[in-house]
């Protein structure tokens, strides 16, 4: 940097330039000499380019608070700060965000670009190693890993407008939330492995398919059995057939060699709630592209609701997780029963076609009291619909204390052995934590959308808890009329949004000799949430009042009615000996 000397004379014997014509020194009095005043100052060099912006400096701004800026949702001044974390950008280059302290990138090198990686970039929000996350060296470690910073205050993802199933939005809940997945027990980390073996138990479950499934022992004669070990776990599962088979998620049967390790209980923050037992057959979900995200939604369910609340048992649990970079093991309890889909289809092969309303009402009431707690919870299923749904039938878990003997009278509280049969809610892979995002968050689905999925989605308009109520019209319009829900506009036209926009109703109408007045409200809360908002606590959705208040009238009709004709009780049976009649 150049510097140029400038002297100035100042001449101080000279009149006043303000008026002071008349007063002049006098000539007695002795004449100062002139004093010099020395400035430096810089020029910069021939190639510098001033900026153009506007400049702050981070470590002065910090402690500033007074509103230089109005907030802006674009992330801006990257400059400024060249080494902080892309996760956390901040939002104003006058504010820092309130989140945690950002985690340092890896060089592509040390992780060997890993699918993995590509969810999670630079170090792994969870524990190093291979130590199941839920022992006391994991728990140790999480106080002070790369995850244990600042806990986030308020909501961790603040835009207004976002995807759910953004992997940039996952990743920040999953890396900010409290207590990280380093404390989840039955958690394991493998993030710098690859198990590369998913490919042969998938070509050994289909083998196995094509054999017999009546059979796969006898079947298998001559294919070598595909066992599943991990490191630092004592059990061994060894892989049985194929129970369903998804697009990047197939579900297998799996015997667990050691079904009597000590997780049964798990400890989620302050509370601890009784998990179901660990049986000697489970259920396997192979992810790929690895995730965590269902594993913790279903963790987040269990862990809000707690052992006493009833709709605990109608949510599938996480039993155990192994994450690595090609694939992802999720261990579930297994539910032999089939699902409420096949249910509807025993029907739909009867004279009548349809379910008798007894049992529709009863599986009405099941599910509704299931989703109506995870809303209450602050947890979106994401995904309802009738083959999401795993018929509970004599269910022996940590849950249930009654006799598993049913009555003839049906109980609203479960008695009479009641509360063993229902349903029980799987495939969380789509569910969402609201309570990590805004109040006011608003979706938008930038995916394409089905026939299944709510008019907000295939219409291009925000939408929230929408998701679920549409998937809950869908599975109670199944029990009723055996085919899938079509709705038709029932309001005036227009784009009009809220209380007095868009309404929908039901395609079918309903059978003279049902209990219409109880079915149209279900269908009309259901199809048009916004409208009952006025009745809710702060005016705006979850639609908890009047969800309850359908369920409550379903329960009083039930009641009344479960002994009519061959009674609720009967047509239990009837499900039960077919579902047991398709086992053998």
């Amino acid at each position: 940097m150049y510097k140029v000397l400038i002297t100035f004379d100042i001449d101080v014997t000279s009149r006043s330039l303000a008026g002071d014509a008349e007063e002049a020194f006098s000539e007695d009095e002795e004449m100062e000499p002139p004093r010099t005043r020395t400035i430096f100052i810089p020029l910069p060099p021939e190639d510098y380019e001033p900026p153009t912006r506007p400049y702050r400096d981070a470590a002065t701004m910090a402690n500033n608070r007074l509103p230089f800026m109005t907030p802006i949702t674009e992330r801006t001044e990257y400059s400024m700060d060249v080494d902080m974390d892309r996760a956390y950008q901040f939002k104003t280059p006058s504010k820092r965000d309130d989140r945690a302290t950002p985690i340092e990138e890896a060089s592509d090198s040390e992780s060997g670009g890993s699918p993995l990686r590509e969810f999670f970039p630079g170090e792994s929000p969870f524990a190093k190693g291979r130590e199941p996350l839920g022992s006391k060296a994991a728990k140790a470690l999480s106080k002070t890993g790369p995850n244990r910073g600042v806990p986030v205050k308020g909501p961790i993802v603040k835009e207004a407008q976002c995807s759910p199933i953004d992997d940039n939005i996952r990743r920040t809940i999953l890396t900010n939330i409290q207590p990280p997945l380093a404390a989840y027990p039955g958690f394991y980390d493998h993030h710098n492995q690859r198990y590369e073996r998913g490919g042969e138990i998938r070509r050994f479950a289909k083998a196995v398919s094509r054999l017999g499934k009546a059979n796969p022992d006898r079947a298998g004669l001559g294919i070598a059995p595909a066992v599943i070990r991990f490191a630092n776990c004592q059990s061994r599962y060894t892989v049985k057939r194929e129970l369903g088979a998804g697009a990047f998620a197939p579900v297998y049967l799996v015997e667990n060699s050691d079904p009597d390790q000590d997780d049964d209980r798990v400890m989620m923050g302050k509370g601890a709630f009784a998990a179901y037992q660990r049986a000697a057959v489970e259920a396997l979900k192979m992810e790929s592209p690895p995730t965590p995200w269902e594993f913790y939604i279903m963790r987040t369910a269990h862990a809000r609701l707690g052992p006493q609340h009833r709709a605990t048992a109608s949510i599938s649990l996480a039993h155990e997780m192994h994450l690595y970079q090609d694939e992802a093991f999720l261990f579930l309890p297994y539910h032999p029963h089939g699902t409420l889909l096949d249910v509807i289809n025993i029907f739909r092969a009867e004279p009548s076609g349809v379910m008798d309303e007894q049992l529709a009402m009863f599986f009405a009431i099941e599910i509704f009291r299931t989703v109506e707690a995870l809303h209450s919870k602050g947890v979106l299923h994401g995904d309802l619909k009738p083959d999401n749904c795993l018929l509970r039938l004599d269910a022996k878990s940590a849950f249930f204390s009654s006799d598993h003997g049913l009555s003839s009278k049906w109980h609203a509280d479960g008695s009479g052995g009641w509360d063993s049969r229902g349903v029980v809610l799987i495939d969380f892979g789509r569910g969402i934590d609201m309570k990590a995002f805004a109040p006011d968050v608003e979706f938008v689905a930038d995916w394409k959308t089905t026939a299944q999925d709510c008019p907000e989605m295939r219409e291009g308009r925000p939408w929230t808890w929408q998701i679920d109520y549409y998937g809950l019209a869908g599975v109670v319009h199944c029990l009723l009329f055996g085919k899938y829900l079509e709705t038709v506009r029932a309001d005036q036209g227009g784009l009009g949004l809220g209380r007095g926009g868009r309404r929908y109703r039901i395609r079918e109408s309903l059978k003279r000799y049902w209990q219409t007045d109880i079915w149209a409200d279900c269908f009309e809360v259901l199809l048009n949430p916004a409208s009952f908002v006025a009745h809710e606590d702060g005016g705006r959705m979850p639609v908890l009042r009047s969800m309850r208040s359908i369920r409550e009238r379903m329960e009083a009709w039930l009641e009344d009615n479960c002994e009519r004709g061959a009674g609720l009780k009967a047509m239990m049976g009837r499900v039960e000996a077919f579902v047991n009649k398709s086992r053998r």
